[in-house]
Formats: structure tokens, C-alpha cells, sequence
């Protein structure tokens, strides 16, 4: 057992309401809906608002929204997948009439339809009470006025305004050249404008009105996407991802969403006695890494779009499965099983109310800044989440017309007895379903508050740089000489990094226990957790 009290925050602490988010304004936003009678979908629809506003490089109107939403009178968990689609132009053929031999990582090229907006509106038609206008009110002064730039949004403007060309993102962030230093007041008119006329329209106006017809002239001559995509789109309800693991009822979001390899993880971890391990050993490092291989060689394989793709979640998730996977592992050799390159960013929150509400959110402009690319006059940030498609007709993830991308995004709760105990969500592209991993057990297997769930350090799996080896393991300063010799024996290629490394996600979770709400944000970003 770990020691306690290691955390650096003391755990958020509530009763009524609590929301964990990834800035403290919209955090403060959240709990002023909860605090005047709205429902927990009322309030993730004006945080992730307030969040487009202030944290532009990693989330907004412009990219796709998942969320889990767990109904207190009927004890379910709803699954809302709020993923836009590729154009109806998109195919390899066409990107090789284009000179491209794989999808570009930003630009016009990058960009399928965003799915946020319409799932605002889909969320609370369901489960809000409050008027979409009233709701973004903040993220409208926020945008109107302008607020205090944060380090880290001041430093990805500074990265970005060197590699991003286009005129609009520049007049916007980089004006006389630079963007926002810390503390600088950065105001954005145009999104005020649009989040306003959303208010007073609707959904609506961002696929078929002004803001739909702004896009369309936009990506035009280099996107795929056209007019009649966004007219179409649709979010959809669905049922989430679900195993049991230790008593526990653990949900994640399904395809096109690679919350099965969290699960999948989880499957394999259980047929070892975790908790009994001692903490960050060698030991423990090497099983944890070495499971999320094994999960992370079989998301690569499978996971796209359900609707248009067999995706066998089925026969992924069942424990005979993880059974038989698990014996490839050797408990004292490193293996290989090559994935992607971590990178992006996104926000992920969470909400819960004391009726026993609860949702968790995961909403993204997939690279930092998106695609780069912002129609004249809407201050909207497109994402760049059709660049995750690749260009094997083999694969079925392969780049073609009206299909959602293989997304990163997830988002869990856990119940147990039906009853609410857990909500998380965090940023990190590729690394998401390794940093799932990690918290759930170390609350779960561990016991530990959510605030220091989410301190401890972290390990990531990955590339980070072409050409770069896909089996580095980095690991956060704070892990032990005696481990991180451990695992250099066992042949992991180790590579230690910064004490609370920006890469690692920055996560937010609530944790909820006898009545009580405790909520933990991540000191790696700028998350605040607060109840009342």
C-alpha cells in the first residue's frame, strides 16, 4: 500500500455539487449553474463553453464532444457520441489527385465535421432544464472581455504561431506577430458574436445557417468538407463500454472511441493481484506497462468507425479473452507492440450533483489549435481530428467519405451496487486509455483519494518525434532510482522526464462516497476541483 497523504492539493471537498475541470473560471462557471438549480447537463454544456474560450488551443466549438451521463432515477449510463464525419469527398484516390499520401496534420485538409455544438443541443434536450443562450452567457464575457492568459495557452500560441499560416488564427492569437504572454488579456469578438447568435438560433445556425456556410466557403478548395456535410450531421445516444473489474462496474465510451482499451487493460491487470504489489516497483510498472501493450496492439488493429466497420468489442472485452492474451506476458522481458504517436490536446471534466447525477466529458480540438484554420468572421477554431484516419484500404480506419475518425477521446465512470463512485476524464491523445489505466487502480487497486490518484506519477508509452522508437517508456522524475533500474533490466527503453510532465494528461476526476463529493484536478495543467 502506498504512503498517504502524498498529494500536493488537497482533495475538493462538497455535498450539493462538485465540478472538476481543466480551468478555473470554468470550474467557478459549473458551479454557479449547479448552485442555481441547473442540472449537471446544464452545467458541462456552459463549462465546456467557458473552456473553448480560455483554453482555445485544446477544445471548442469548432471539434467533437463524447460524453458518459449517469441518470440518478434510472441508474444507467448513457453513452452521447458527438463525432462529426469525413466529407463526402473524402477517399485515398482523392488525396492522391492531390499529390498526399497520408492526411495532413493540420490545414483545410485535417478537418471533419465538428460534432460539439450538436451534441450541446442533444444533451440538453435530454437531461437540461436551462436555455442554451443563459448557459453560455460566461463563455460570451469571457470572449467579449477577455480574460488572464494562462502559461500553458500562452506557451502552445507561441509553438503554434510559428507552423500555422493561416490569416485569420493569426490576426486572432498572433497580432503584431506574437500572441498573449502570461497574464496578458486575450479577447476574441468573433466568438462572443457567434457563441451569441448560437444562444438565440440554436444548433442549427452552426450546420445550416451563417456559421455552416462560413465553413463550407472556408474548406472549399482544400478540405473535404462541403455544405451538405454539415447540413447532415447527427450525433447519436448509445450504450457505453462495460466490464466488471474487482466489484466494480467501469464504463468507457465505445468506437469510435478507444475506451476499449482501457477496458481491455483492466481485463488483463485482473488476473493479477495488484494491490498486494508494492507501489511504483519495478514490479508493478513493468505489469502495468505491459498490459496496455497488449491492449494498445489490439485498439490499433480494430478500432474505427462501428457504423461503417465490424468492430469485435464483444469478443475483445469478454475475460476468457484477456485469459488468453495475458500469457504473452513475460514478467521479466520487455515486449514490442508498436502503436501511434502521442500528441494533441483536449479538456475532459466532470460533474456530479448530490441527487447522484453525475457526467464525465471529453471534448477536443484534437492538435493543439486544431486544424489552424478559422473562417473569416466566426473566431471558431476547426479541429484537425480527420488527420487520424490513415490510408490503408486494408485497415478499417482508412480514410473515405461520411465516416467518423478512430478518436482518441474517452471518458469513465464507475459504479458499484448501481451506484455512482467514480467519474475521470483527462487530455492526452494516444495516451488517454494509459492514463485511465492508471488512476482507476490506483484508486481502485490502491485506495486512494482522487486528488492524489491523479499526483502520483505517471509513465507514458510512445513516440513522440519521427523516426523515434515506439516502445519508449517515459517516466515522471518523481519514480524511484530502484524502479527505473528495474525496468531497464526488463529491457523497456526508460526515458525520465520532468517531475509533473505536460504530456501525462492533464486529468480531472470525482470521486463519490457516502454522501460525499471529492473532486481532484491536475497540478500538470490548470485545473481546479470545487464543491460546495
Amino acid at each position: 500500500m502506498p504512503q498517504m497523504g502524498y498529494a500536493h492539493r488537497p482533495v475538493a471537498l462538497g455535498r450539493e455539487g462538485m465540478v472538476a475541470s481543466a480551468h478555473p473560471v470554468a470550474t467557478l462557471t459549473g458551479i454557479e449553474v449547479l448552485k442555481s438549480g441547473g442540472t449537471v447537463a446544464d452545467a458541462a454544456v456552459a463549462v465546456n463553453a467557458v473552456l473553448g474560450v480560455a483554453q482555445p488551443n485544446a477544445c471548442g466549438v469548432g471539434g467533437d464532444f463524447f460524453c458518459l451521463y449517469y441518470e440518478a432515477a434510472s441508474h444507467r449510463v448513457h453513452f452521447l457520441n458527438g463525432a462529426g464525419r469525413s466529407g463526402a469527398r473524402a477517399s485515398v484516390e482523392e488525396l492522391r489527385r492531390r499529390s498526399l499520401d497520408h492526411l495532413p496534420v493540420r490545414g483545410p485538409a485535417s478537418v471533419s465535421v465538428p460534432g460539439c455544438v450538436r451534441a450541446w443541443g442533444m444533451l440538453l434536450e435530454r437531461f437540461g432544464t436551462r436555455p442554451l443562450g443563459e448557459l453560455l452567457a460566461r463563455a460570451i464575457h469571457y470572449a467579449e472581455a477577455g480574460f488572464a492568459t494562462t502559461h500553458l495557452v500562452s506557451q502552445a500560441t507561441a509553438e503554434q504561431g510559428a507552423l500555422i499560416g493561416d490569416l485569420e488564427w493569426r490576426r486572432i492569437y498572433t497580432p503584431n506577430g506574437r500572441g498573449p504572454a502570461t497574464g496578458d488579456v486575450l479577447k476574441q469578438p468573433d466568438l462572443a458574436r457567434t457563441l451569441t447568435a448560437l444562444g438565440q438560433e440554436g444548433p442549427d445556425l452552426f450546420y445550416r445557417g451563417r456559421i455552416a456556410q462560413a465553413i463550407a466557403t472556408r474548406l472549399e478548395r482544400e478540405g473535404f468538407v462541403t455544405a451538405a456535410d454539415l447540413a447532415a450531421h447527427s450525433g447519436e445516444w448509445g450504450e457505453p463500454l462495460v466490464i466488471d473489474y474487482r466489484g466494480f462496474t467501469v464504463y468507457e465510451t465505445p468506437p469510435p472511441t478507444q475506451g476499449v482499451a482501457a477496458l481491455l487493460a483492466l481485463n488483463l491487470l485482473e488476473g493479477f493481484a495488484v494491490g498486494r504489489l508494492r507501489y511504483h516497483s519495478a514490479e508493478h510498472l513493468h505489469l502495468l506497462v505491459e498490459m496496455v501493450k497488449l491492449a494498445y496492439a489490439d485498439r490499433d488493429r480494430w478500432i474505427a468507425d462501428p457504423g461503417q466497420s465490424s468492430v469485435p468489442v464483444g469478443g475483445l472485452l469478454v475475460k476468457d479473452y484477456a485469459a488468453g492474451r495475458r500469457k504473452a506476458f513475460d514478467p521479466k522481458k520487455a515486449q514490442i507492440y508498436p502503436w501511434g504517436d502521442p500528441a494533441g490536446d483536449t479538456t475532459g471534466f466532470v460533474i456530479a450533483d448530490r441527487q447522484g447525477n453525475m457526467i464525465s466529458v471529453i471534448q477536443s480540438l484534437f492538435s493543439s489549435f486544431g486544424a489552424g484554420v478559422v473562417p473569416e468572421g466566426t473566431g471558431v477554431i476547426l479541429h484537425s481530428r480527420g488527420s487520424y484516419f490513415n490510408t490503408d484500404p486494408a485497415h478499417p480506419n482508412c480514410f473515405g467519405p461520411r465516416k467518423r475518425p478512430f478518436h482518441t477521446l474517452i471518458a469513465a465512470i464507475v459504479t458499484r451496487k448501481d451506484q455512482p463512485v467514480m467519474g475521470f476524464a483527462t487530455m492526452g491523445a494516444d495516451g488517454q486509455a494509459q492514463f485511465h489505466l492508471q488512476v482507476l487502480t490506483n484508486v481502485l487497486d490502491f485506495g486512494m483519494e482522487i486528488q492524489e490518484a491523479i499526483e502520483r506519477p505517471r509513465f507514458l508509452m510512445g513516440r513522440f518525434k519521427p523516426g523515434e522508437p515506439v516502445d519508449v517508456l517515459r517516466l515522471e522524475g518523481r519514480v524511484g532510482r530502484g524502479a527505473l533500474g528495474g525496468l531497464a533490466r526488463r529491457g523497456h527503453r526508460v526515458q525520465v522526464v520532468s517531475d509533473f510532465f505536460d504530456q501525462m494528461g492533464h486529468a480531472q476526476g470525482i470521486v463519490a462516497r457516502d454522501g460525499t463529493l471529492m473532486g481532484g484536478a491536475d497540478p500538470r495543467g490548470d485545473g481546479v476541483a470545487l464543491g460546495y
